[in-house]
């Protein structure tokens, strides 16, 4: 594989490091909001700046693509190299990494401005803004490692700064106890990854992402040994313990789950919006949470030869989908409603990558960073504005007091339910079309049961549209209840609850925090624009605005994500669009890509009733909430199906109970220290009788004396006679 190298992908990744530690050791010391803030912000800038120079050709020849056409690498070091094992430190940006890195680190700067005036005043201004640019760091290079193991690191060290951020407020229990359950539920999945990558090597001998040769030596990627030498396997529940591609895409799989939030590993993430709001929206909605939809697009080579891992990747990801749906609708944190979902889309994400659409995955993750940050820095403002109170059931009518925020959260309203033209509606569109149509880009060719994860898709747009509206009608219309006396107010606020002061009125927060609000607003809007699938580009009337073939991002991402059944897809559309159509013949651009008119026909018309749902959805929420924003829902769903009941009871309960009954106090105490403390006692015991040799009386020694000599004697007379005899 052609390649360039290119030494600047170095300071993408270690700027906001730098930025780390020049804000623990000397913003430890000022204590000055103004200097960590800039720091941080100018840290994540640069990586910002120079990540766009580099995929869209600046400093670096792109032989006249808009976008980088070749892969740029950059050796920083070998890491470590035992036998056949090599490990590097090194750094890779293709199609795939380039778009990733440009919007984590846009939408990451964003935030971070974001955050210089919704943290101000907090005591540990400098060490929030060092957490922040460590995970950036760490983020970054989870993108950029051109193997697996160094991706790993990345993946670890996301973990690690979710953990600090999540318990950023240490003085409250909610947080310690979130930052932990995120911790050990993303060690499940990381025990997958690892097991995947010691898999890997031993099945292909490599886990380098790129054809390279560094050192005189040449080095081939894990996707280029698994598509030359090892074939598909077949669609059986066998192949998962097969210890072959089925059982390594599980095993990453496994991994994405915890990072990602999947079933069963799920519960972890919408605890964790007991850390500050800016932590919400940079790693809980634009960036770790879709580090698992990385990892399965960027080892589609793999899930190409296991269609088994990719079902199960299919259903999984419906299944949450619509499961944290359903809890989205009863919740009354304005954080937990985003949590849930966050939770809910990355499902569809990962129902992308189940039936092979890893494009519109990719493109999804992106319209979703763009419309999930708006929405949690809008519940950011509102909650500022609001003296820290998340409870809805305590808002109302906010749009009169914060109209920019209302303003911007309607795009991201908006874009999560599906309304054209904003970014949200041609994403979620795109997975439901190709859900729908999944034997065509399902590897193996036929999909089981693709139809009913298509209904559980729409199910999940429509209950998506209801719960958004819910929360913005409480949010922002009806009556005020800035004071409303709720039967719970004992137990259902969070830790940052305080009281509102009877003279409360909210406000409207400041320009360092609307602004990136608006700049999101607009991408939310129009950044759905580069992916517009060619049967709604070719529309009369679209096609003189965006040119007929307008789907740009699918154009960028079709070499790296290319699917091997595709191309013979596509032929055979091509061919029964020829045999039923005599314009196809006379006028290929009617077939354009292999999409017969009949083909084109089904996407418009599922994309129209997607349409429909989303507003139907919108019109059931306004009409729900419009008037009774209270409304009582089954308390099922507000106690989130009691899933966490069920978790310490299955799981949690009885291994505490195991480890402290059995494991510490049978096996530490009983037997380990039994052993310890027994030799012990022995030793005391056989020194007391030997202490009652020492009587105190030299009577008593003289005879023990006379006695030995007397036995040394008599030995050595015995010994002698012996002899002599």
């Amino acid at each position: 594989m052609e390649m360039t190298e290119n030494n600047l992908l170095s300071l993408i990744v270690f700027a906001p490091l730098v930025g780390a530690v020049i804000n623990w050791i000397v913003g430890g010391k000022l204590k000055n909001e103004l200097f960590s803030g800039v720091v941080a912000s100018v840290a994540v800038a640069v990586s910002c700046v120079i990540a766009f120079m580099i995929a869209f050709g600046f400093g670096i020849a792109h032989e006249g693509a808009l976008f980088i056409d070749k892969p740029v690498l950059d050796h920083v070091a070998t890491w470590m190299q035992v036998g056949g094992f090599r490990a590097d430190f090194g750094l890779g940006m293709d199609r795939l990494s380039g778009i990733y890195v440009c919007f984590i680190t846009f939408v990451g700067l964003l935030i971070h401005i974001f955050a210089t005036g919704y943290m101000h005043g907090d005591k540990g201004f400098y060490r929030f803004f060092a957490y922040l640019n460590l995970f950036m760091f760490s983020m970054l290079t989870l993108i950029l490692a051109d193997n697996y193991l160094l991706m790993f690191v990345g993946w670890e060290g996301v973990g690690l700064c979710s953990y600090l951020l999540i318990g950023y407020f240490i003085q409250k229990d909610e947080a310690r106890k979130a930052a932990k359950k995120a911790f050990v539920m993303n060690r499940i999945g990381d025990w997958g990854v690892l097991m995947a990558i010691f898999l890997t090597y031993s099945l292909t001998g490599t886990i380098s992402f790129f054809d390279k040769v560094v050192d005189g030596e040449k080095i081939t990627s894990v996707f280029t040994y698994v598509t030359s030498n090892l074939s598909a396997e077949p669609m059986t529940a066998a192949a998962i313990l097969g210890g072959g591609l089925t059982t390594i895409g599980v095993l990453l799989f496994i991994g994405a789950c915890g990072k990602s939030a999947q079933i069963p590993l799920f519960t972890w993430l919408p605890d964790a919006m007991a850390g500050p709001t800016p932590v919400s929206a940079l790693i809980h909605a634009a960036t770790m949470v879709t580090a698992g939809v990385y990892l399965v697009v960027r080892s589609n080579s793999i899930y190409q030869m296991a269609p088994t891992a990719m079902v199960i990747i299919a259903v999984i990801g419906a299944s949450t989908a619509i499961f944290a749906a359903s809890i989205g609708l009863a919740q009354n944190d304005i954080k937990k409603v985003l949590a849930y979902s966050t939770v809910s889309q990355l499902g569809y994400m990962f129902l992308a990558c189940g039936v092979g659409a890893f494009v519109a995955a990719i493109f999804h993750v992106m319209t979703h960073a763009f419309f999930k940050a708006l929405l949690f820095l809008g519940s950011g403002s509102v909650i500022h504005g609001m003296h820290h109170e998340q409870d809805m059931r305590k808002m109302g009518n906010l749009r009169k007091y914060m109209p920019i925020t209302f303003a911007t959260m309607v795009t991201g309203w908006l874009a999560i339910s599906g309304i054209p033209i904003f970014a949200g509606f041609f994403s979620k569109d795109e997975i439901l079309y190709r859900t729908f149509a999944a034997d065509k880009y399902f590897p193996a060719g036929e999909f089981p049961g693709n139809e009913i994860l298509w209904v559980v898709g729409i199910i999940t747009a429509v209950m998506t549209a209801i719960y958004m509206t819910r929360m913005m009608v409480m949010t922002f219309w009806g009556e005020e209840r800035f004071h409303t006396k709720l039967d719970d107010d004992h137990g259902h606020h969070n830790d940052e609850h305080h009281p509102l002061p009877a003279d409360f009125k909210p406000h409207e927060s400041p320009a360092v925090m609307t602004i990136p609000l608006i700049v999101l607003a607009v991408l939310s809007t129009i950044g759905g624009l580069v992916g517009i699938p060619y049967a709604l580009s070719s529309l009369p009337g679209v096609e003189s605005i965006v040119g007929k073939d307008a789907n740009h991002f699918e154009q960028v991402l079709e070499p790296i994500v290319k699917l091997k059944n595709e191309a013979a897809a596509d032929s055979t559309e091509h061919a029964i669009g020829s045999e039923h159509s005599a314009v196809a013949e006379s006028a290929p651009e009617e077939n354009h890509g292999g999409h017969s008119p009949e083909a084109i026909a089904k996407e418009r018309f599922l994309a129209a009733l997607s349409v429909g749902l989303a507003a139907f959805g919108i019109i059931v929420g306004w009409i729900l909430f419009r008037k009774k924003p209270l409304r009582k829902l089954p308390r099922i769903l507000e106690e989130k199906w009691r899933i966490d009941e069920i978790y310490n009871g299955l799981i949690v309960d009885p291994l505490t109970r195991l480890s402290r009954q059995s494991l510490w106090k049978g096996f530490d105490l009983g037997f380990i220290d039994g052993i310890v403390n027994g030799a012990g006692e022995a030793v005391v015991s056989i020194g007391g009788v030997v202490r009652r040799i020492q009587g105190g009386f030299v009577r008593a020694y003289a005879a023990v004396i006379l006695i030995g000599a007397v036995v040394v004697i008599g030995y050595f007379i015995y010994y002698g006679l012996k002899l002599i005899g």
